[in-house]
């Protein structure tokens, strides 16, 4: 893709896509721009694709966001796909040359984490796995009732009754916040400081330095992807919070969107070996403090017996899928053994188109 194609990839997308984050086409466009021509994780080698009919219009795209790990010490290089699109004119071939040129490119690893059952049938044709693990998602209610009352405001009497019973649920919430029990809030040993950037790449390598692989983080460029964040307003508002134990020493990391009165959602989990629970045992304090009913994330393989006991939280599958390709085998095996940080915040789903 060049730049002067980027009109017609967003009349494009207007036609393929019904629901956008921006404010119209301007808006759009100036975001395209940002993400796959100023983004300072841009890669000469890599580039977006888009394909032109026989009268050189714009028929099909695929996006290609740049990324950078670690595998076992040795820097690699990873692309996001995002935005997979054809026009109706165009036929359904296009966007398997579209994904298979994709994959074939000079990457190490190729994912996407926000794939419905077609994209998953097309990347499964083309040589691509999704991986399994990550497909679960966990909820952890943290005002049980007014979690419960949240599933009946979609209808216009629902919402009314759920109004009206406003102080009757927050009270009911108090209390079980009180009580002796799994929904029982206190604050955690430890302490939560404020992170930033800085901060996050101070720490990464004693705390995830461990796994195969982990993002290659450096200070401009997560400060950078960590400004896109406060874009996404209809989740909340992005907070990171540096975990310490009960000793002083650094537990880990969370990186969420703090949402009062409703879910959280969490973008990225770091934790040592050993030290999952606190860290989240954190976050689910902070997140209840700060108001939010309920916090939910995608699961990681190395979290899983974190979330259980006292972190107790509800798994479910979810039809949106972590899809990846490489053709370096080991790759995949780290990912599928839970020996990677591979987070929602170095995947698709941060993304606002």
């Amino acid at each position: 893709m060049e730049r002067d194609d980027i009109p017609q990839v967003v009349a494009l997308r207007r036609q393929a896509f019904t629901r956008s984050e921006r404010a119209g086409p301007d808006d759009l466009a100036a975001y395209f721009e940002r993400i796959f021509f100023q983004s300072p994780f841009r890669d000469p080698d890599i580039h977006s694709l888009v394909y032109e009919d026989e009268r050189g219009r714009v028929g099909g795209f695929v996006g290609a966001v740049p990324r950078r790990m670690l595998f076992r010490g040795e820097p690699i290089r990873v692309v996001i796909e995002t935005q997979m699109m054809v026009a109706l004119r165009c036929g359904g071939g296009v966007g398997r040359r579209l994904l298979s040129q994709l994959l074939a490119g000079p990457q190490d690893l190729t994912l996407t984490d926000d794939a419905n059952n077609a994209s998953r049938r097309l990347w499964e044709s083309v040589g691509g796995e999704r991986s399994a693990i990550h497909g679960l998602r966990w909820v952890r209610p943290l005002r049980p009732i007014g979690h419960m009352a949240r599933r009946f405001t979609h209808s216009g009497v629902g919402r009314g009754v759920v109004t009206a019973a406003r102080p009757l649920i927050a009270a009911a919430d108090a209390l079980v916040a009180r009580l002796p029990g799994p929904s029982r809030q206190a604050p955690p040993p430890g302490s939560i400081a404020p992170l930033d950037a800085r901060g996050i790449v101070t720490h990464l390598e004693e705390v995830v330095g461990s796994r195969s692989l982990r993002p290659a983080y450096d200070e401009p460029s997560l400060q950078w992807l960590l400004a896109q964040l406060v874009e996404k307003k209809r989740l909340g508002t992005p907070r990171q919070a540096l975990v310490r134990d009960q000793a002083g020493d650094v537990a880990g990391w969370f990186v969420y969107y703090m949402n009062p009165g409703a879910t959280s959602e969490v973008l990225q989990v770091a934790a040592r070996p050993s030290a999952e629970k606190v860290v989240l045992r954190g976050l689910f304090w902070d997140a209840w403090r700060h108001g939010a009913c309920a916090v939910a994330g995608r699961v990681e393989p190395w979290l899983v017996e974190a979330l259980g006991g006292t972190n107790w939280a509800i798994l479910r599958w979810v039809q949106q899928w972590t899809l990846v390709h490489s053709r370096r085998l080991e790759i995949l095996h780290a990912i599928e053994q839970g020996d990677a940080l591979l987070s929602l915040l170095d995947g698709e789903w941060w993304l606002g188109f």
